[in-house]
């Protein structure tokens, strides 16, 4: 197992910004929605307003997230069903320069609620959408709920992946070794707008400007994450904040802003 530890150009922290670009299937939604959670409703009805509320994301949030993020490279996790429903999306975020990576094919597709052979078939058909749509095979992959199962690095392995986002366990980067060969591991963001931003949207701000503040002053190296949801952080108030944030990063020499797949390859040639 290999860990890396010095970033390209002898930069302190790494940063990692990732966008999740999701929908449910029909007859699901999510169930932080504001108002699933504040007024649950009896089992077996259709909740249309969390639907539409999720859907916010791709009409809406993601394009003010483009905006935001400007040059900045980030890292867009996306569900097959988005790939299916809004190709044009899809592809224009991979124009913008943002990586693609694959986020299982709908929202509430956790592998580890999965057998094997369906979620190789779900990590199959996720990859093969965004290849069709984008022209480019995803080369990361981020499962809901980041909970990935006993097999899911393995499939990923088997599949061509090189990265996966879905373990907590260590602050650097390390390389998984698998059957089928190596697969970086990324951990996933301490912190995201769908359990953070209660606190307001500039504790948010706050929150991740101190935790970078916190990277920059430590010896190093360091990683700093921060993930978002376009349903969520693409709102107006949220979006400033994330903007805010960005431009913190942007204001130090001592931080490399890559996409999952650089910090991937940079580990891998290390």
């Amino acid at each position: 197992m290999k860990t890396t530890t010095a970033w390209p150009g002898g930069r302190k922290v790494a940063a990692l910004v990732t966008v999740a670009l999701e929908l449910w299937s029909p007859g699901h939604w999510p169930g932080y929605a504001p108002m699933a959670a504040a007024w649950p409703l009896p089992p077996g009805t259709d909740d249309t307003h969390s639907t539409s509320w999720a859907d916010y994301g791709v009409t809406t949030g993601i394009w003010r997230l483009l905006d935001v993020l400007g040059d900045l490279p980030a890292t867009v996790g996306v569900n097959g069903l988005v790939a299916e429903r809004h190709p044009e999306t899809v592809r224009a975020v991979h124009a913008a320069g943002h990586e693609i990576a694959a986020h299982s094919w709908a929202q509430e597709g956790v592998p580890a609620l999965l057998d094997v052979e369906a979620e190789r078939a779900d990590i199959r058909r996720c990859t093969e959408i965004l290849r069709r749509v984008t022209g480019v095979r995803p080369t990361g992959w981020l499962s809901p709920r980041a909970t990935g199962s006993r097999h899911t690095d393995g499939l990923l392995a088997e599949a061509g992946y090189r990265w996966t986002g879905d373990h907590g366990d260590r602050d650097l980067p390390h390389v998984l070794s698998t059957a089928h060969g190596p697969l970086v591991s990324l951990m996933h963001s301490d912190h995201s707008d769908v359990r953070d931003a209660g606190a307001g949207p500039h504790a948010y701000r706050d929150l991740h400007r101190e935790l970078l503040d916190q990277l920059l002053a430590a010896p190093g190296p360091g990683v700093f994450r921060m993930t978002v949801h376009a349903h969520v952080a693409g709102r107006p108030l949220l979006a400033g904040m994330v903007g805010q944030i960005l431009d913190h990063l942007r204001g130090s020499d001592d931080v490399w802003v890559a996409t999952h797949a650089q910090l991937a390859e940079h580990v891998l040639a290390g």
